[in-house]
């Protein structure tokens, strides 16, 4: 068995760098870390990401998905919506709490949750 003792980074495909990591660093504050012409690394406390530029494949499944207390929950839907962000689904109702997906502007799906 390997034991994996962190993650380093979630590699997420974007088309145009400088409008994702805007767009990351504006929504959920990541701070970035390095920036190379076709990639960034970007922070949000111990928890990095990794912007690529690569041809974005069609997405049916969010490929990050935070979880939020009910007051940020309610009040990250109303920045999404004065930040004109695309919702694709919700805010709806599941068994273990409330969730919103949205979508970056590389149309790769993000979800926010709120769990009972």
């Amino acid at each position: 068995m390997i034991i994996v003792e962190g993650i380093g980074h979630v590699s997420i495909p974007v088309s145009q760098l400088d409008t994702s990591i805007d767009f990351y660093r504006d929504i959920f504050d990541f701070e970035l870390e390095t920036k190379k012409a076709t990639e960034a690394i970007l922070s949000l406390d111990a928890f990095r990401i990794r912007l690529v530029v690569a041809e974005v494949p069609d997405r049916t499944l969010p490929i990050l998905s935070f979880v939020m207390d009910v007051d940020d929950f309610t009040e990250a839907i109303s920045e999404l919506e004065e930040k004109n962000v695309k919702i694709i689904k919700g805010p709806e109702g599941t068994d273990s709490g409330e969730g919103l997906t949205f979508a970056d502007p590389s149309q790769n799906l993000i979800e926010i949750f709120y769990s009972n």
